[in-house]
C-alpha cells in the first residue's frame, strides 16, 4: 500500500505553507521531494510523521509498525557515545551490537569509541543520526535534508550506506541536491 497525502493544508498564521498537497509515494520505493527553502518539505514530513497536525486534509497508509526519522537538526543526547544513541532505538537481539559497529563503519565512525557525541563535529553528528534511523527496521523512512554538512567523499559514503539500507522501503527524502534523484533511482517531486 502507498503513503497517501490527501489534500494537507497547513498554515502558520497567515503563512500557508501547504495547501491542499495531495501525492502517492510508492511503497518499496524512494521519493525525492525537492523545492525552494520555504515551501513546505520539513512541514510535510512533519504533518507525514504525526509531529503535527494538518489544518485540513489527512495521511493514509501509514505502516503499523511505525517509522524512523533523520531531522533537521540531529537531535541526538549529547552524552551518549555514537554506539549508544543507536542503542536507544535497538531492542536487545543477538546481533544488535553487529548491527551498530556495521552501521557506524560504514559511515566512518568508530563504533568502539566512548567520546560523547556533543564532542563530534557537525559531519559526524549527523551520519550519527544518520545511522540511528536507517537501523531502526521500520518500513517508512523520513529523511530531512540527511547528507547537509558532509564533504564529497563522506557524502558519497553515507549515500551509499543509506542506499543499501532503503532497499525495499518506502523513503520519502527532502533535498535540495538534483543528484539524490540518482543516486536512489528515486521518484521526484517538486514542491513549490
Amino acid at each position: 500500500m502507498s503513503l497517501n497525502c490527501i489534500g494537507l493544508t497547513k498554515a502558520y498564521g497567515d503563512k500557508v505553507v501547504l495547501d491542499g498537497f495531495t501525492h502517492a509515494f510508492p511503497e518499496g520505493r524512494v521519493s525525492c521531494v525537492l523545492g525552494r527553502s520555504g515551501c513546505g518539505k520539513t512541514t510535510l514530513l512533519r504533518l507525514i510523521a504525526g509531529l503535527e497536525s494538518p489544518d485540513a486534509g489527512r495521511v493514509e497508509g501509514l505502516p503499523a509498525d511505525g517509522l524512523s526519522m533523520v531531522f533537521q537538526e540531529d537531535r541526538l543526547p549529547p552524552q551518549l557515545s555514537a554506539a549508544g544513541c543507536l542503542r536507544c532505538v535497538l531492542r536487545k537481539s543477538a546481533d544488535r551490537e553487529a548491527r551498530i559497529a556495521e552501521a557506524l563503519g560504514a559511515l566512518g565512525i568508530d563504533p568502539a569509541s566512548d567520546q560523547p557525541v556533543r564532542e563530534f563535529s557537525g559531519g559526524m553528528r549527523r551520519r550519527v543520526a544518520l545511522a540511528r534511523a536507517l537501523v531502526v527496521p521500520a518500513k517508512l523512512v523520513l529523511l530531512d535534508e540527511p547528507f547537509k554538512g558532509l564533504d564529497a567523499d563522506t557524502r558519497a559514503a553515507a549515500v551509499a550506506f543509506t542506499h543499501r539500507m532503503l532497499a525495499g522501503r518506502t523513503a520519502v527524502l527532502v533535498t535540495h541536491d538534483e543528484a539524490d534523484v540518482t543516486a536512489f533511482d528515486a521518484v521526484a517531486l517538486r514542491m513549490g
